[in-house]
């Protein structure tokens, strides 16, 4: 069953017993989405797949390639989820930290601050 992308995410969440719905909404897609990827053995864009990888506390690189399982447990999931959650939180405030930027520097500071 795990020879794709879509198919190791269903895995996972048959072995978190997360369900499909659930999931699709954490990860901020569609349920069909699920179901439409595994069918047609895509791999979805870099965005959705980091926080597919969050949420099922695992590496891009095990739902990409098969490769790199981790248990919940290790220091190495750790550091997976610190960087997912890093990236994760940059895309989503991206437009704020570019606004700051172009900002008089007192201005910025004393919203920083």
């Amino acid at each position: 069953m795990n020879d794709n992308f879509w198919n190791r995410v269903l895995d996972l969440l048959d072995r978190q017993e997360i369900s499909r719905k659930d999931f699709a909404m954490r990860v901020g897609i569609s349920y069909s989405s699920i179901h439409n990827g595994a069918s047609l053995n895509s791999i979805p864009s870099a965005d959705i797949a980091l926080r597919i990888a969050y949420e099922l506390h695992t590496s891009i690189e095990y739902l990409v390639y098969g490769n790199e399982q981790i248990n919940d447990n290790s220091t190495h999931v750790n550091n997976i989820k610190q960087k997912n959650q890093d990236r994760f939180l940059y895309e989503k405030n991206k437009q704020l930290l570019i606004a700051l930027k172009k900002m008089k520097p007192e201005v910025s500071q004393s919203i920083q601050d």
